[in-house]
This record gives C-alpha cells, structure tokens and sequence, in this order.
C-alpha cells in the first residue's frame, strides 16, 4: 500500500508528536538506487526545506560496491568531486512504513554554482535528475 504524501505542517505535527524523528533526503543514482542522507526531522523542517541539504556528487560516480568509476563528466578524479545541494521536493514526501520515525522525500538536484544538473554521464544518453518534472519535460512517462 502507499503511504500518503505529508504537508511540511503535517510532518511538523509528527515531529511534535514524537512520531517521526528523522527524514531521508534521497536522490535516483545512475544505476536506480536511493541515495542521500539522513537528518532530523526538526532540522529537515527547520534548515533543509528552505536551504537544501548538501551532498558530494561523488555520489552519482561509484558502482555498488562504492568504488569510484571514471567517465563521467560531472566528478572524477581528473576533474575533481565537488558539492552539490539536494533541494527536497516535498510534493514526495511520506513516511516510511518500513523504517519507524522515519519520512523519506525525493529531492532535485543543485550543483554548487546553484543550477540544477542536467547532464549527468559522457558520453551516451542522460538521464533526467529530480523526482518527475524534468523526466515528463523530456518526454518520458512517469508512474
């Protein structure tokens, strides 16, 4: 079953409750997996969903064991890895019935000079970044 999306005023509910305690600022890596962090759903409420929550966007250039892999264009050891700012897009946010206290929210993605990733690997196809806007803008059905 899915969990029903939360407002910012209910997951603050929550929090107030005692009921959630932490929130996953997550992204879609190149090979489909969740990544992110975890923060405090009073920090989540009081920094991240204004601010972001920052990140190294080493994160899009490693395989699943974690080693780095080269040939991106976006971070390697030749061109470096730098900051990126995970902008939580709260129309994904829900608890997460599989992890007690716990909220997940999908974020967009901001590169340190603050303009949103839009070419992710070179070469071959890119895939578009954030939740489902930028993959309907580009055509692509979402579910």
């Amino acid at each position: 079953m899915t969990e029903p999306s939360l407002s910012r005023d209910e997951l603050e509910r929550l929090v107030a409750a005692g009921e959630v305690d932490t929130v996953i600022v997550a992204f879609s890596d190149m090979l489909g997996r969740l990544m992110g962090k975890r923060v405090s759903a009073r920090f989540f409420i009081d920094e991240v969903v204004e601010s972001g929550a920052e990140a190294c966007n080493y994160l899009f250039a490693v395989d699943v064991e974690m080693n780095t892999v080269e040939g991106y264009a976006m971070s390697g050891w030749s061109s470096g890895y730098g900051d990126m700012v995970m902008r939580p897009d709260l129309s994904t946010l829900r608890r997460a019935p599989w992890l007690p206290g716990t909220a997940l929210v999908l974020a967009d993605l901001i590169a340190s000079r603050r303009k949103p990733y839009r070419t992710l690997a070179a070469p071959g196809p890119t895939p578009p970044t954030g939740p489902v806007e930028p993959a309907r803008s580009a055509g692509l059905r979402c579910h």
